[in-house]
């Protein structure tokens, strides 16, 4: 099992209200017979506390196999932490060298359909002191009929102490 499976290990109130709100959404079927919920059921009414804690990643799926992301939408805590708005980049553009230690997290939740949670620290941006918990959480596009994984939603809270 991939460590960041484990949702068990995943204690934060803010990711277990995002895991719990995932979790309640309706789910279609999608390829090889994965449930996912549609990007539509992101619903901002839903979850306004956790708006600024959010990044939505769009899944790039290239012809050779492999993937990449681009950010579509980053919310406001999200945008101050790391000190630019990043929404229209992709993955590449916004980890620089150190995207190889985070993608194949993304790669996961996009090839399986599983959130991932991790705690870590912003080690790309030399910020090793400033810690964060994240959840990864998936969803499919019925309206596109792409079959699997086309956006994951990013949530995060960073830690004060």
């Amino acid at each position: 099992m991939n460590a960041g499976t484990d949702m068990s290990r995943l204690q934060d109130a803010s990711l277990l209200r995002a895991l719990t709100w995932w979790r309640g959404l309706p789910c279609e079927s999608l390829a090889a017979g994965v449930m996912l919920p549609d990007r539509s059921r992101i619903d901002p009414v839903a979850i306004p506390d956790l708006l600024p804690h959010l990044v939505l990643w769009e899944v790039l799926h290239q012809t050779d196999g492999s993937l990449r992301y681009r950010c579509r939408l980053a919310g406001t805590a999200m945008v101050e932490i790391h000190g630019y708005e990043f929404t229209g980049l992709t993955m590449e553009e916004f980890h620089g060298a150190e995207n190889a230690r985070i993608q194949p997290e993304y790669d996961f939740v996009a090839r399986y359909g599983r959130p991932h949670y991790v705690e870590r620290s912003l080690f790309w941006m030399n910020r090793d002191y400033r810690r964060y918990r994240r959840l990864l959480l998936p969803f499919g596009d019925v309206s596109a009929m792409r079959d699997g994984v086309a956006k994951i939603l990013n949530v995060a809270h960073f830690l004060t102490e």
